[in-house]
Formats: C-alpha cells, sequence, structure tokens
C-alpha cells in the first residue's frame, strides 16, 4: 500500500573542609538556588503548555482504547480509500512522519489530530471507536481492480500497492509504472527499505548526490530514509515491480 546538551582564611578553612559554604557565599548559593527553581518552574511550564497544545489529551487518555488498535485501523481506512500516506498527511494537515508514527502505533494521536484525520478518511470517532468495526477479510487472490493507486490522479507515475485487506502482512509491494520522461517527487524519504526489479524499459535512480541507471532486467536494494528520486529519461515506458518494509507507505 515505509517513518537529538566553585567555594573560599583559617576559619573558613574549616568550613570548606566539612563542606559548609561560608555564610555570604550561602546567602549567594540560596539566591541561585532561587534563581534556579525559577528558571525550572519556567521551563517545565513551557513543556506543559505545548504538551496541552499539541499532544495531550492522547486519543488514549479521552477515550481508553487498546494503542493496537489506533494504527491498524487508520492504515485500513487509508489503504480503502486509496490514500497514500503523503496525501493523507496533506489533507489532514500533519506531517508525513506523524502518519507513518501513527500507523506503526509509535504514538498515540491527540483527539484533535485523530479527528482530522477521520475527517479526511470519512469516518469520525463514534464509528472509529464502535463495537461494530469489523476487519475486512484477507484475500489471497487480488485483482486488478483490488489495486491501491497511490499516486495523484494528475501524476505521470503510476505506483499500485497490492492490498489484500491483511492486518499482520509485513511487507510491501508495488506495480509502478513511469510515463515517458516522467519522474516521482523530488528526494523522497521514508524509513525502510526497498527491493526492485525493473521489468520494462530504463530507470535512473538518484540517492543522495549519485545517479545509477538500471535497465531492463537489472534490480536495486536501497535504504530508503536517503532521499531518492525514480526517473525514466526515455521516450518509452518503464515498468517496475518492488517490496518495501514497512508495509506503509
Amino acid at each position: 500500500m515505509p517513518a537529538k546538551n566553585t567555594v573560599h582564611n583559617s576559619a573558613e578553612n574549616d568550613i570548606e573542609k566539612e563542606g559548609i559554604a561560608p555564610e555570604n557565599e550561602m546567602d549567594s548559593l540560596e539566591d541561585e538556588a532561587e534563581e534556579d527553581e525559577a528558571d525550572t518552574d519556567d521551563v517545565n511550564s513551557d513543556e506543559e503548555d505545548a504538551l496541552e497544545s499539541d499532544e495531550a489529551p492522547s486519543v488514549l487518555e479521552m477515550d481508553g482504547q487498546p494503542e493496537e488498535d489506533i494504527g491498524k485501523k487508520i492504515n485500513q481506512l487509508r489503504l480503502a480509500k486509496g490514500y497514500s500516506q503523503r496525501k493523507l498527511a496533506r489533507m489532514a494537515g500533519v506531517t508525513n512522519t506523524s502518519i507513518s508514527a501513527i500507523e506503526r502505533n509509535k504514538v498515540s494521536p491527540a483527539v484533535n489530530t485523530l479527528k482530522a484525520i477521520l475527517l479526511v478518511l470519512g469516518s469520525d470517532l463514534t464509528t472509529f471507536f464502535s463495537d461494530e468495526w469489523k476487519e475486512p477479510k484477507a484475500r489471497v487472490v487480488v485483482t486488478p481492480k483490488d489495486l491501491i493507486e497511490l499516486s495523484e490522479p494528475s501524476s505521470r507515475v503510476s505506483l499500485k500497492q497490492v492490498y489484500n485487506c491483511s492486518t499482520t502482512k509485513n511487507l510491501g509491494f508495488l506495480i509502478e509504472t513511469y510515463q515517458p520522461n516522467s519522474s516521482t517527487e523530488e528526494k523522497i524519504a521514508h524509513e525502510g527499505e526497498e527491493i526492485g526489479t525493473v521489468i520494462e524499459g530504463k530507470v535512473l535512480i538518484r540517492i543522495e548526490e549519485t545517479t545509477y541507471l538500471l535497465n531492463e532486467g537489472d534490480s536495486y536494494v536501497i535504504d530508503t530514509i536517503k532521499p531518492h528520486t525514480f526517473i525514466n529519461p526515455t521516450d518509452g515506458v518503464t515498468r517496475i515491480v518492488s517490496a518495501h518494509t514497512p508495509t506503509t507507505y
């Protein structure tokens, strides 16, 4: 269907040996301690404000739902719509990294974030957490009409995902078609790895600052965390089949 940083006469010397600062230094240390405490209060206050505005309350705090259900359901809804993670992120007003982390249950989304995502996917909180939620049955055979198109309608690159509705699969598979002189988005990067084979035509794969030319029959193995771009530089159609992990894309 792939997502950082000291203390100073004889009496005073005795005091220092006991590990106690002289009176004038005690006053200074108390003042510093009060300042540090005030600074800490300010930092904690700022962090709490950030959590309240961006992360809290989370869906788990509000609804008490099992964390493992959330990402799986969002992934199912997204693929049923035929949306890529990038498209869903753009339409919901969040980052692609956020969608990836939510689908893999790395984070629990804030309620407002989940509402925005579900609105795009044609659902709502009530339905999402309903006891009537039914998981689609996994298919063994995936026909051409069951393939999920991940590219935009206007794109000259078609990325069709082989999706059988399984919630436990660990591997994603794409059938890719590149029209003459077309390319993917510039410098895509996402967590995971990808393996593919060119079954027709030629393709240029640009990984960071290095470009590789693959002919029909050639295969590639890439770490997708590195920014990469696929380009068909010819006047003919290029076709690729590829597998990737994680299954989210």
